[in-house]
């Protein structure tokens, strides 16, 4: 992080004097920080735009995603997803943040260039996954790199408000193939921020879960706080994990048009 990056620790204490998160929620992205600063990017020059849109994604990359070549249906949603905002008429209002469940800094640098972790970015900027070498680590961290995603969309968002007095609304989609397995934080620890969020009316949240014998994903999603409208669980089926991207890109490019609403479902 440069001298002029945004403290992430500063945005959250904004927000929660705001009225925007709760003290719980403050707390714990605080200890959250040093990592959602890595996500910050400053801009190289004063934008034009009066209202923004950031999409973010979180991706399960863990070594079950190969089972009959999801990690590739995951690789090809995020970027048709990337793609598909490309040719909205709001493209030069949208950022974009990738973030993985297990994260690489090698695949990082391999797709970004010169940097071991992914951050916002223009939508014009944003980076294309590239299935080789995408798959990393043992367990899944959910619930930890929820909070992470989720916090670093709100000090984004607070962020752009602060900064440049812009209006700022987000749509973020969490995927998974299995259960928590590896994190510090909760289910109730997420909830409470997803709540937070929600009653601010400017952050959609969708939460992807791909088929498993073990896993409840509309109760592992409801335990996150998010609404059942908004949870989606596909079979391990290339072709059926590809249409739900397909189905987020849509309503990304609703929220991009300013356009949200509130029956929106995640479900075909």
């Amino acid at each position: 992080m440069t001298d002029d990056t945004p403290d992430c620790a500063d945005l959250f204490q904004d927000a929660q004097e705001c009225g925007e998160i709760s003290p719980n929620s403050a707390m714990l992205l605080t200890g959250l920080s040093a990592r959602i600063n890595k996500t910050m990017a400053i801009m190289p020059s004063k934008p034009l735009v009066t209202d923004q849109t950031l999409l973010c994604m979180l991706l399960d990359n863990s070594p079950s995603m190969e089972y009959n070549r999801n990690h590739v249906a995951a690789v090809e949603g995020h970027n048709a997803v990337t793609n598909a905002l490309l040719q909205a008429k709001a493209i030069n209002s949208v950022e974009s943040l990738t973030m993985l469940l297990n994260p690489n800094a090698k695949y990082i640098r391999n797709i970004t260039g010169d940097s071991d972790d992914f951050c916002w970015v223009a939508l014009r900027a944003a980076p294309r996954l590239d299935h080789k070498r995408y798959i990393h680590g043992s367990g899944t961290p959910l619930f930890d790199r929820c909070l992470e995603a989720l916090g670093s969309v709100v000090a984004r968002t607070k962020w752009w408000e602060d900064t440049y007095g812009v209006q700022a609304r987000s749509i973020t989609l969490l995927m998974t193939d299995g259960e928590d397995n590896d994190s510090k934080s909760s289910a109730c620890d997420v909830a409470q921020l997803v709540r937070d969020m929600l009653c601010m009316e400017k952050h959609r949240i969708f939460f992807m879960g791909v088929h498993s014998v073990t896993a409840d994903y509309n109760k592992l999603g409801a335990s996150m706080g998010i609404p059942q409208e908004c949870i989606g669980v596909v079979e391990r089926d290339a072709k059926a994990i590809r249409d739900k991207f397909q189905l987020f890109s849509q309503s990304a490019i609703a929220v991009a048009a300013n356009y949200n609403p509130a029956n929106a479902s995640f479900n075909l």
